[in-house]
């Protein structure tokens, strides 16, 4: 049922031009909004991480997210077409860290649901060859398959999480570039917890512990929605890290500070987050886990 709705609803989409579909995005936000979709998790979110705001600012903002959301369902079907028709060049731009895409050899680039993920995406395959993306498998497999073919028609190699760490390996020996979405809340065996908008969270350590292993360079690449044109401004910084020589806690520091890019970019666009997931879900050792 599933596969079908998205199936259904993809079609039509890919119909619309970009105004039109980002439009219809906006609108598919405001009906989540009406109908509560996870206002309660938005809302415990915000009074998290924005303790001094008020409650007017914090529905508003989350209203934003959700139709942020919406824009985000709304192009993702299109984004093939973008691609195959040269449109896709001309619906972004690198406003920062262009000079970091010249750099030679194999990486890893980090990023955060924030803005649109999928188009960011799209708009780095353009501009580096080979880039490689870390994915979940979905339990449905034809929804995955067709999620999985549109991404791969933006030009993205999808590797899955319960693929072989060979698969990384030879990636990384073959000088790819691998992205991560490290903004989720991770299973306790998963991650370490580092700061957060002043909390605890739990992170997922496997972008920092290929970094360190390999003596890669890491990044922190992120794609928001310009709020007059809606061309897309992409934003990207070297994270500078020193390692001590001691692998657990130069995982730890480097998940720290990847995370830390991931909250001054929410901080700046807390319109454009992804405030929906429950990030704090997991609390460490001795803490009751009911924040949500």
């Amino acid at each position: 049922m599933s596969y079908l709705l998205a199936s259904s609803f993809f079609s039509v989409l890919k119909k619309l031009d970009r105004e039109k579909a980002l439009k219809t995005g906006k609108a598919i936000g405001n009906l989540f909004w009406n109908l509560g979709y996870r206002k309660d998790v938005i809302l415990k979110n915000l009074d998290i991480a924005f303790p001094e705001k008020d409650k007017n600012w914090k529905l508003q903002t989350g209203k934003a997210s959700l139709q942020n959301i919406g824009k985000v369902l709304a192009e993702f079907p299109k984004i093939p077409e973008y691609k195959k028709s040269g449109q896709l060049s001309q619906i972004y731009q690198i406003v920062e860290g262009k000079e970091y895409l010249q750099e030679k050899g194999a990486k890893i680039l980090t990023s955060a649901h924030i803005g649109n993920w999928e188009l960011g995406g799209a708009c780095m395959a353009l501009e580096i060859n080979n880039l490689i993306s870390l994915a979940y498998r979905m339990r449905n497999e034809k929804l995955n398959n067709l999620i999985t073919s549109i991404r791969q028609e933006a030009g993205i190699k999808i590797i899955f999480h319960d693929q072989p760490l060979k698969d990384f390996i030879k990636a990384i020996r073959e000088g790819k570039t691998i992205s991560f979405l490290v903004d989720q809340n991770a299973l306790r065996h998963r991650g370490v917890f580092v700061d957060f908008f002043g909390l605890p969270a739990s992170t997922v350590t496997f972008p920092a512990k290929l970094a360190v292993k390999f003596k890669l360079p890491i990044y922190f690449a992120y794609g928001v929605y310009d709020r007059n044109s809606n061309r897309l401004n992409i934003f990207i910084k070297k994270i500078d890290f020193s390692p001590t020589g001691n692998e657990e806690e130069d995982i730890r520091n480097l998940t720290a500070l990847y995370t830390k890019e991931v909250e001054k970019a929410a901080r700046q666009y807390p319109d454009q987050y992804f405030w929906v997931h429950k990030r704090w879900k997991t609390r460490p050792e001795g803490e009751p886990e009911n924040i949500y």
